[in-house]
């Protein structure tokens, strides 16, 4: 089922409010140590870049419809996000009678 803007928007704003959370926790973890500024900031920004990256890949996972080739041992996949009922069936059709087999 497809999501509206606005939930997807919703989803984006709670993602980045996560991953700040989790970069001011290390940042005020590295501050209380006595860490300096100029050391703090990249280790803030790369914490808070790496959380981000994680949650949008768990969030296009789960929200994400995968259709695989039906043959044996062909790796052949599909992954729609936000389709129709009509893209998925039309998707799950093209993977099952999809031209090349890479049987591994």
């Amino acid at each position: 089922m497809a999501q509206s803007p606005i939930r997807r928007r919703i989803t984006g704003a709670a993602l980045i409010v996560c991953a700040s959370a989790v970069a001011g926790a290390i940042a005020v973890r590295l501050h209380s140590y006595g860490v300096p500024f100029g050391l703090i900031t990249p280790c803030v920004l790369s914490v808070l870049s790496s959380a981000l990256w994680l949650l949008i890949r768990a969030e296009e996972a789960l929200s994400s419809t995968r259709h695989r080739c039906t043959t044996q041992g062909c790796t052949f996949e599909v992954r729609v996000q936000n389709g129709s009922a009509a893209d998925n069936r039309r998707w799950q059709e093209v993977a099952a009678a999809h031209p090349t087999h890479n049987a591994v």
